[in-house]
């Protein structure tokens, strides 16, 4: 029996389109009734934005997941979202709770620059995605090598992520009490980023052959898979604003901050 009292205190969603229009992700990870990545998305809770301001909560990535199942449960695997498609979920969740003004603080590089509080229309930033080139994406992400071998990309997902930020974390603690980085640190998180953005090889999915595999990479092809990855990552939002410096008159670019502690307090 539904709680009589829950209707009259729910607020009316949006229907958002992801970026990556669902189009890398599985059956099971969108609700079966979810066309070209279009979910509908409820305002936070009282109780879910106090989760947003939990760094423990945020670190693990159990905010993002929690809040995802609550607020857009047309999505039910929130581990498996692609990276782009969790900076555009900060974005909806901004827009459909506060609206879509988002205040923030910005300064310029020019002498005698100064701090100044700054205004966007997030919802003008995100009604307009660059994932045209998505449609070709099974050529985007699929790169041959000088020996011949067939490497298919993806794009970073939410739990790859994190794992990249805990051993992000890792190597700054050790960097601060002993002064240097311990060299498997280092390798352990260069085999992560990489292993990250690697679908198959030549068809193997194994994850322990391809971590073998990208351990032994002469450098050449090491690069190649990088560059490759890199022109891959050209769709989603453009987060980057055009602001004019009070200070000098001159027109600069800002990188809008998705950190959801500070993106959800202004």
């Amino acid at each position: 029996m539904s709680n009589p009292l829950l209707q009259k205190i729910k607020l009316p969603g949006r229907i958002f389109q992801l970026p990556s229009k669902g189009i890398f992700y599985k059956p099971e990870t969108l609700a079966e009734h979810v066309k070209n990545g279009e979910v509908e998305v409820q305002p936070l809770s009282a109780l879910a934005e106090l989760k947003l301001r939990s760094p423990d909560m945020l670190f693990s990535g159990r905010a993002l997941r929690e809040i995802v199942l609550e607020c857009i449960p047309d999505i039910k695997d929130p581990d498996q979202l692609v990276s782009k498609d969790v900076d555009a979920i900060w974005c909806f969740l901004k827009i459909v709770t506060y609206g879509p003004e988002m205040k923030f603080k910005s300064i310029h590089d020019c002498p005698g620059r100064q701090v100044h509080n700054q205004r966007v229309n997030v919802e003008e930033l995100v009604m307009n995605p660059r994932n045209e080139v998505l449609d070709h994406a099974s050529t985007l992400y699929l790169v041959t090598l000088s020996n011949g071998q067939r490497v298919k990309l993806k794009p970073v997902r939410f739990n790859d992520a994190i794992e990249a930020l805990h051993l992000q974390q890792r190597a700054e603690k050790e960097l601060s009490e002993t002064g240097h980085v311990n060299q498997k640190v280092m390798e352990d998180a260069i085999v992560n980023d990489l292993l990250a953005i690697i679908d198959n090889v030549d068809g193997v999915t194994d994850r322990q052959q391809i971590e073998e595999w990208v351990r032994s990479l002469p450098k050449k092809m090491f690069t190649e898979i990088i560059e490759a990855s890199m022109k891959c990552g050209d769709w989603g939002f453009n987060l980057k604003v055009q602001l004019k410096c009070e200070d000098c008159g001159e027109i600069y670019e800002h990188d809008l901050e998705l950190d959801p502690i500070n993106f959800f307090s202004g």
